[in-house]
């Protein structure tokens, strides 16, 4: 999950980088073409045909920057949706993976703990293992171990 989510960012990133060096082009172009243009309005004598075809150059390849930076956006941004979709679908199995487990684990803890949390006492299981033909139950020593959640804690009265 978390390396598809760091690939989705890393390649928007490269993708905006991509962009941003596509926008300073424009840039670059759209500022010559300013400048043909003003040179072709202040020049009256002079022939300006050579100007003019370089300007129309100067505004088709700004343009065409233009629509290759739009793409490039574009595509980057249906990736990151992608990429995200992706992210959010490898959440939900994670999560739907864990809730699972806790239950699998709550359910198996269910079953060797009674209701206080504790477990079978020694008796219970020697005097099953008693009924058995041709064996004896032995007593032993019975440990209950305090659950520290449970188990009230001495309070501090003072007079």
């Amino acid at each position: 999950m978390i390396t598809n989510t760091m690939s989705a960012l890393m390649t928007a990133g490269t993708t905006l980088k991509q962009a941003q060096v596509q926008q300073h082009a424009i840039k670059k172009d759209e500022g010559h073409a300013g400048l043909l243009k003003s040179e072709i309005e202040h020049s009256v004598k002079t022939d300006t045909s050579a100007k003019q075809a370089e300007l129309k150059e100067s505004e088709e390849h700004a343009a065409d920057l233009k629509s290759k930076q739009t793409d490039t956006l574009e595509t980057a941004t249906a990736e990151l949706r992608d990429n995200i979709d992706r992210a959010r679908e490898a959440d939900r199995e994670e999560e739907k993976e864990a809730a699972e487990t806790t239950e699998k684990k709550a359910a198996d803890k269910t079953e060797k703990t009674d209701n206080f949390g504790n477990a079978p006492k020694a008796d219970e299981k020697e005097s099953a293992d008693a009924d058995k033909p041709g064996e004896t139950a032995e007593p032993a020593v019975q440990t209950v171990v305090p659950d520290p959640i449970r188990v009230p804690k001495p309070m501090d009265v003072k007079a």
